[in-house]
C-alpha cells in the first residue's frame, strides 16, 4: 500500500461526488479497529467469513461506496449502513467526510463507477486480508449545496483508491484506504 496523506476539506467535497477522499488515506496496513462514538467496532475475526475471501471482499469494498454514495446525497453521516462495510479509521474517515459536507451543507449527484481488482493476502498473525486496487470514475458525479448551487471540490476523473479489507465476525470490512487525486489512474 502507498502512504497516505492528510485529509483536506477540499478532498472530503469531492469525496462524496467520487466516493473517494481524494488524496486522503485512513488506517494503516493491520492496524486494529478503534470504537467510535455511539458505534462499537469489533476486532477482526480469527477465522474467515464463509464463502470466496476474494468475491467477499469485493463485495464489501463495492458495498462500502454504495452506502456512502447513498449517504452522500444528503450528508448522512449517521448512516448506519457504512458500518456494515467498513470498521475502523476507514469508517472513520468515510464519517468524517459525510460530516464535514453535513455541516457545510453539501450533498452529491451522480455515481461514480469503479474498476477493481482483489489480491488476497495473509497478516502477519495469518489471517486473511485484501488488497484493493480501484480505478474510480467521477465524472458523472459533483458536489452540490442543498440550495442547487454547484460546490467547490475536487475535479472530477478518475482517480486510484487503494484499501484492505478484513473479516470481521463473520462478515468483510474495508479497515484500510487511500484514495488519490483525480487523474491519479
Amino acid at each position: 500500500m502507498r502512504g497516505g496523506r492528510r485529509i483536506s476539506r477540499a478532498a472530503v467535497l469531492s469525496c462524496c461526488a467520487a466516493a473517494g477522499l481524494a488524496g486522503c488515506a485512513a488506517g494503516t496496513p493491520g492496524s486494529q479497529s478503534t470504537a467510535l462514538p455511539d458505534r462499537t467496532v469489533s476486532a477482526p475475526a480469527s477465522t474467515a467469513a464463509t464463502g470466496n475471501p476474494q468475491v467477499l471482499a469485493r463485495q464489501a469494498y463495492l458495498g462500502m461506496w454504495q452506502a456512502f454514495t447513498a449517504a452522500s446525497r444528503t450528508a448522512d453521516y449517521q448512516s448506519l449502513s457504512l458500518a456494515h462495510y467498513a470498521a475502523g479509521a476507514a469508517l472513520e474517515l468515510l464519517i468524517h467526510g459525510l460530516y464535514q459536507n453535513y455541516r457545510q451543507g453539501i450533498v452529491t449527484r451522480g455515481t461514480p463507477s469503479h474498476s477493481v481488482a482483489v489480491t488476497m493476502t495473509k497478516t502477519s498473525l495469518g489471517t486473511p486480508e485484501a488488497k484493493v486496487t480501484d480505478c474510480s470514475d467521477t465524472s458523472g458525479s459533483g458536489t452540490y449545496y442543498k440550495s442547487g448551487k454547484p460546490a467547490a471540490g475536487g475535479p472530477p476523473g478518475r482517480q486510484a483508491i487503494y484499501a484492505q479489507a478484513q473479516p470481521f465476525d463473520g462478515t468483510w470490512k474495508v479497515t484500510y484506504l487511500v484514495v488519490e487525486k483525480a487523474g491519479s489512474c
